[in-house]
């Protein structure tokens, strides 16, 4: 017992699970106000060590701070006075930021018949970024100002506002991709920051300051020059900022345009729109899209095709212009595109060139089907029998056999443990036994496909956009999945033993009818973030909307019995229980091994809770969680063994549960 009180110092680790906001963010007032004249008032933005916020061009990433009024109280506050930045780089990517206190001024017109006090209030958005990544904040704020007496207020310093003072005029020429600016001031000699994206961040960064002149480069930037001014900030020798603007010699040519191609072929993946699209194709190119999304598995096993030598070869051949359509966060455009392929999930690939058939691939890709496909459309012919004609029989037979094969989709495998673990258990039982739990093992599956079904007819009624693997989407059900897979990993791992409560329900590890069929449920649960072959398309005909509610339950009935074939032949061919391996040693080794690939799965949806919370601080703490949930784990599997005492036990299961329980419980009060 001497050793328990350090038990409770396992309770530390959640102390950094209390994620705060990184930037302090209040209304100030910097002058008296009065009726008839004008106030000015600060956006204060108090940043904690090592973080920063973005100026008005944020530079290679990043989001500047805006402010919403939902009370302005008769007054008119106007735009942002911004104070001049500072370059940051890291490791290569360049941001005009702010450190440490900044104040943003805002200038506020007070009516002539204001009088007593006016409050001001609005909302406040902002990004807020350290090196290890960037968090969206939002907060209200307040202001009251006192029309008739003297305000409280904060001292600023001008001279780091250069919109308060003239802006230095001056002129530009460019050549190529050089643009050349005659500097109006020889003390301005630190960094000449854009006020838009005519340089690039980088050529900002790579400026060259030289006999009076500033040339900076104009590759790569998404904004055109033209003969309008351009506008940079920049600080004086004595710390004052200023603003030049700079307007090209009539004699030089404005350069051509900046922006890069949508259609550029090239090895790297552009971000996908129905814009983009249709710029390249416009090109003449040909488009090959990836519809995917980190919750779904088969496409991440579709990647690896990407990197065979043949296509390499085919896509550098033809010119291809590869686009990524990131279905995560259920973006309702893309979900439009699916739909016009005869899509309600993913994975799916297409190729596409102006003139010629669509190429739709198969859910599974290879690389000789990708290869074909190119080759495919680059010549003008369809690679893809259309089959909307294919009677419903075909269609319920697709849906059956992509069911089977569902068993061997990477999202199942992690659950073949418990299967094979349950039916090896009950080989050392009478045939009935082991027959029946095969039997509510597939019923579990089977009325699962069949509630999924029901569900997504009812949320498509109600005007939502659903399709399969929807509740993938889902940061909470992601989450409790993941510490579900953590702690079923544990207990096959012998950290603990499950015992006959709901956890042993879950895990099918132990003998009962429930056990079966739960665990039917639970495979039915983790099977939809995959898809397998003629399971796509076969979805994309059951969720049309030509199809009645009745037709598509009874589509994902055919569904789950095609995932429970296996087991339905267990229950319905006896003979072929009796040749289960029988229990033994082996078994055990069997029950650990198998516990990586439930390891491996709750690896992979910490990976998607990334992609759907995006707040670098959130998953930060969600993997300390998930260390607590496993020490917890193993207090409950080391304090509560026969062995112990009494006292022992009961202080075990106690730290345990609240360990486990607590966290379990924050994670899910502070899911963004």
């Amino acid at each position: 017992m001497r050793q328990l009180p350090l038990l409770f110092a396992l309770l530390l680790p959640l102390a950094p699970l209390l994620g705060a906001v990184r930037t302090q963010v209040d209304l100030v007032a910097l002058s008296d106000a009065a009726p008839g004249g004008k106030a000015t008032i600060a956006l204060r933005m108090k940043c904690d060590p090592h973080w920063h916020v973005y100026w008005k061009n944020p530079g290679d990433a990043g989001e500047s701070p805006t402010v919403e009024w939902t009370d302005k109280a008769g007054l008119t506050p106007g735009e942002f006075i911004w104070p001049g930045p500072k370059m940051l780089d890291q490791a290569g990517v360049y941001n005009f930021v702010y450190e440490d206190e900044t104040l943003i001024l805002i200038p506020v017109e007070i009516p002539a018949g204001a009088k007593g006090k006016v409050t001001l209030k609005g909302h406040v958005s902002w990004l807020e970024c350290d090196d290890k990544g960037c968090v969206p904040q939002e907060k209200d704020v307040s202001l009251t100002l006192d029309l008739d007496g003297p305000d409280r207020t904060l001292k600023h310093e001008p001279g780091l506002y250069p919109d308060l003072r003239p802006a230095l005029k001056t002129t530009a020429s460019v050549k190529g991709d050089q643009l050349t600016v005659q500097s109006p001031d020889p003390s301005l000699t630190g960094t000449w920051f854009p006020h838009t994206n005519f340089v690039t961040p980088t050529a900002t960064f790579q400026q060259k300051h030289a006999d009076g002149k500033v040339t900076l480069s104009t590759k790569d930037a998404t904004e055109k020059l033209s003969d309008s001014k351009l506008a940079f900030t920049t600080r004086r020798s004595d710390g004052t900022f200023v603003n030049i603007e700079a307007t090209l010699a009539s004699s030089s040519a404005p350069s051509a345009p900046a922006v890069k191609s949508a259609a550029a072929p090239s090895g790297d993946w552009l971000p996908w729109s129905p814009d983009a699209q249709a710029k390249a194709l416009a090109e003449g190119k040909i488009v090959y899209v990836d519809f995917t999304a980190r919750w779904c598995a088969t496409c991440q096993a579709n990647k690896r095709v990407y990197s065979q030598d043949e296509v390499k070869r085919a896509l550098a051949t033809h010119g291809v212009v590869l686009m990524k359509a990131d279905w995560t966060k259920k973006d309702d455009v893309i979900a439009g595109e699916l739909r016009k392929y005869g899509r309600q999930g993913i994975p799916l690939n297409v190729a596409l060139k102006q003139g010629a058939p669509v190429a739709i691939l198969s859910e599974i890709l290879t690389g000789g089907e990708v290869v074909a496909a190119l080759d495919a459309v680059a010549a003008g012919r369809a690679h893809e029998v259309a089959v909307e004609t294919h009677p419903v029989a075909y269609w319920l037979t697709l849906g059956f056999l992509g069911g089977a094969l569902l068993n061997l989709m990477p999202c199942v495998f992690p659950m073949i443990g418990l299967k094979v673990f349950s039916f090896a258990k009950d080989a050392a039982a009478d045939r009935r036994t082991a027959v029946t739990n095969a039997g509510l093992y597939s019923l579990g599956v089977v009325v699962s496909f069949m509630a999924l079904g029901a569900l997504i007819v009812a949320l498509k009624a109600g005007g939502a956009s659903v399709g399969w693997g929807f509740q993938m989407q889902s940061p909470g059900f992601v989450l409790a999945t993941c510490v579900l897979m953590l702690t079923l990993g544990l207990s096959f791992s012998g950290v603990f033993e499950v015992g006959a409560g709901f956890a042993g329900n879950m895990a099918g590890a132990v003998q009962g009818g429930a056990n079966s069929f739960f665990s039917g449920v639970l495979a039915t649960a983790v099977a939809t973030p995959c898809t397998a072959p003629g399971l796509g398309a076969a979805l994309g005909f059951a969720l049309d909307q030509q199809r009645s509610g009745v037709e598509t339950v009874l589509f994902f009935l055919v569904i789950g019995a095609g995932m429970a074939l296996p087991y339905l032949l267990l229950a319905i061919f006896p003979g072929l229980s009796s040749r289960l391996p029988k229990p033994g040693e082996w078994m055990e080794s069997l029950k650990q091994g198998m516990s990586f690939p439930l390891f491996a799965y709750a690896l992979y949806l910490l990976w998607v809770l990334n992609a759907l919370v995006e707040d670098a601080d959130w998953v930060r703490n969600a993997s300390i969680g998930l260390a607590v949930i496993a020490a917890a784990c193993w207090i409950y599997g080391r304090w509560t063994a026969p062995h112990r005492g009494d006292r022992e036990r009961a202080v075990g299961r106690a730290v345990s549960a609240l360990l486990y329980a607590g966290t379990v419980l924050y994670l899910f009060l502070s899911l963004p």
